[in-house]
């Protein structure tokens, strides 16, 4: 191939790869990262004159030219380079002959010249680029003189544009195919050759700075202080995600910014990725910046047994100058396994009441199962559960025990202790706990079954305390002394001094509860209350490995006999209160309370006795008799009760209070007897009636307006009168 054709097809080379090699534009900018101070190597020209663009030439010549030539890339705009090159060209004729005048025109030039470079880096080994230069030179003709045999110069200034494709094999060294337009005019009245060249380059030359990708080259702008994390607890996994663990300070060292300086924690063999702590969009040179550091550990956390001493990363990415880098520093620290807990905060046991567990969830099935035939749907839903929960574990053999190793009293407070506290499951297979580990578990069970529930810490001791439901005002239908119950926001909650659990009965766990609960109120600063599902909105509950625990539930009959036992000696309670209140006052309203609490509590002898008692103070005492109506209606006596329904409601019409309340509720226990004895037109009858009393009341129960006998929204609806208070 002519050079003529290495020229065209180099042009070609650099058109057609532009587009190819331009991908890469967008990813990465390797003129930035792929920059160098300076270079300096070695270029071999063979011009060839341009007659055709004027030039002088005379005969034929060989032309070469050697320089040396040097570039030191901008820093900020590395695609520039100013350039400077040495150099000297030979000018010999081609005429090897015998004629002394062949070799006069042969010359040496000296030359220097200075110019731009614009080269554009598209990957790591190819650049593409052009320049520009001007300079000056010495030629020396030492031939032109044959009658004095005397050498002659001439000084003279060039200008050229050129190309460039070069090849870096390795990051110093670089090969360059340099293509360029030459122009030359002599200051001596020699202008034999002055004009136009046309020259193809080779160059080799040597780059400075170490290669980017270099060990060597790792970029270190950020300088660490005081790297720190603490030990951790499997337990809080979830907390260490918004709350720091560890803290580091960082220090920008150069003299330029840092761009979207990134900052994580990771632990090998825990996360699965990095957690990111704080994204800093620029890093001032000589900036600090101390950064709170958090950690997302993953399920394997929970699979650590004991004290586990692990090797941390802090890591911080960052960009310096469009170059990525990233620094790591290594921290150590001690992860606890997922029973282990410092109580620096009492809220963090609230982590281990793992209500969601599904061993728990199918217990409280069967506790259920085995006392739905003696419950009082009268006496409040949630302390019957948890009288059954009580009893269930007492059954299976469940006992308080003291921490042989750590009692709660010694670790409470003191945030350098670290206790271990049982998961539910756990306790249920030990069947033993200390305070903590019964409360735990019997909050869970609690919660398992859709109730509230809470912890109070006093010195010495954590117990547990639930969510009754009752409005607070109600506390005599629970119970009749006023601090057996505590009052928190709108309702009533029960103390439970759990650790009772299989030396005594649930009375006496509640009643012990109540008074250590009051006793140390009194006392500032003595008594903790916390809430579990509000201490699990920080300290979410801990993971653990579904399995079945082979646990052995018991005997249903016992059971139910225990739960029996005290739910009668409780409603009894409440109900003798209600009795002495209406024997002390002696009126038909407190006879008539009586009444409503002892029928809906089942004990209908009493109330029958006390609506008796209230309609001999007034024989026209409507409520008594609605109400002793609806005595025989939980006895299934209906033709009774609508005896009595019908004379109430004769009496209410006559008094002119058809549009009361009292009437209104009338008129739905009257619906709802004859619903009861299938008489299902009188019971649409009354059901309109009350639509036109109490539209929201006749919706409640819009079963009863169905002629067909449709089926009621729920399994009391049938059963669920309402008595009347007056």
């Amino acid at each position: 191939m002519n050079k003529r054709g290495c020229w065209i097809g180099l042009i070609l080379f650099g058109t057609l790869g532009l587009p190819l090699f331009g991908q890469e534009v967008e990813k990465i900018d390797y003129n930035m990262v792929y920059r160098f101070p300076g270079s300096v190597g070695v270029e071999a020209q063979f011009p060839t004159p341009l007659k055709l663009l004027g030039t002088d030439y005379q005969g034929d010549f060989n032309l070469l030219d050697f320089s040396a030539v040097g570039h030191i890339p901008l820093m900020s705009i590395p695609q520039l380079q100013p350039l400077v090159r040495l150099g000297v060209a030979t000018t010999k004729s081609t005429f090897d002959g015998a004629d002394s005048e062949s070799n006069l025109f042969d010359h040496t030039r000296f030359y220097i010249a200075g110019g731009l470079a614009y080269v554009h880096k598209f990957s790591k080994s190819l650049e593409l680029g052009g320049e520009l230069e001007f300079g000056a030179g010495y030629s020396l003709f030492p031939e032109i003189d044959l009658i004095n045999h005397e050498s002659h110069s001439a000084w003279n200034i060039q200008a050229g544009v050129g190309g460039r494709v070069s090849f870096n094999p390795a990051f110093n060294f670089t090969i360059n195919i340099h293509p360029s337009l030459q122009y030359l005019y002599s200051l001596s009245p020699l202008k034999r050759f002055n004009g136009f060249t046309l020259a193809i380059g080779v160059t080799t030359a040597y780059r400075f700075g170490i290669d980017p990708d270099d060990p060597r080259a790792q970029i270190r702008s950020i300088e660490f202080h005081q790297p720190n994390v603490e030990d951790m607890f499997a337990a809080m996994q979830s907390y260490y995600v918004e709350h720091p663990v560890g803290e580091v300070e960082i220090r920008n060292t150069e003299s330029y910014a840092l761009e979207d300086v990134t900052v994580s924690f990771f632990q090998p063999g825990y996360m699965n990725i990095g957690t990111t702590a704080e994204v800093i969009p620029t890093l001032s040179p000589g900036e600090s910046r101390v950064i709170p550091l958090t950690a997302s550990f993953d399920q394997n956390v929970f699979s650590l047994e004991g004290v586990t001493p692990l090797t941390g990363e802090i890591q911080v990415d960052y960009t310096l100058r469009t170059r990525h880098a990233s620094q790591i520093v290594p921290v150590t620290y001690d992860l606890y396994d997922k029973n282990s807990i410092t109580w620096d905060d009492d809220r963090k046991v609230a982590a281990f009441i793992t209500s969601g567990d599904s061993a728990l969830g199918n217990y409280m099935s069967f506790l259920r199962q085995s006392c739905r035939n003696v419950v009082n749907p009268g006496y409040c839903e949630n302390v019957q559960t948890a009288m059954q929960v009580f009893y269930g574990l007492t059954e299976i053999g469940c006992l308080y025990q003291r921490d042989p190793t750590l009692a709660f009293e010694n670790a409470q407070g003191d945030s350098l202790v670290v206790d271990s506290v049982n998961l539910p499951r756990e306790t249920l297979v030990k069947l033993a706990g200390d305070c903590d580990d019964l409360m735990v578990l019997y909050n869970a069970m609690l919660e398992s079954a859709g109730i509230e529930t809470g912890f109070v810490t006093v010195p010495g001791h954590i117990y547990s305390i639930f969510n009754t439901g009752i409005p607070a005002r109600d506390y005599k239908i629970v119970h009749p002394d006023k601090r057996m119950t505590v009052p928190i926001g709108d309702t009533l909650w029960l103390p439970i001094e759990i650790t009772f659990i299989g030396e005594d009965g649930f009375d006496v766990a509640w009643r012990s509860g109540a008074e250590e609960f009051y006793r140390f109120s009194e006392v500032e600063g003595a008594l903790g209350l916390f809430f579990t599902r509000e201490s699990q909105q920080i300290y979410r509950p801990v993971g653990f490995e579904e399995r079945d625990l082979g646990l052995q539930y018991g005997d249903k009959s016992r059971i139910a006999q225990d739960f029996e036992s005290t739910l009668d000696a409780v409603t009894r309670t409440v109900i003798e209160s209600h009795e002495n209140e209406a024997l002390s006052n002696n009126t038909k309203g407190g006879w008539n309370r009586l009444g409503i609490v002892s029928a809906q509590l089942e004990d209908y002898e009493t109330a029958e006795k006390a609506f008796y008692s209230a309609l001999s103070l007034d024989r026209n005492y409507i409520p008594a008799k609605i109400n002793m109506a609806n005595v025989y209606f939980k006895q299934e006596e209906f033709q009774n009760a609508l005896r009595l329904y019908h004379d109430g409601e004769s009496r209410l019409k006559t008094a002119g209070r058809t549009g009361s309340a009292t009437y209104a509720r009338l008129l739905l226990n009257i619906s709802k007897a004859y619903y009861e004895v299938e008489n299902y037109d009188q019971a649409a009858l009354y059901s309109h009636y009350l639509a036109d009393v109490n539209p929201n009341l006749a919706d409640r129960f819009a079963y009863l307006a169905d002629n067909a006998g449709g089926r009621a929204a729920d399994a009391t609806a049938h059963t669920d009168v309402l008595f009347v208070e007056e």
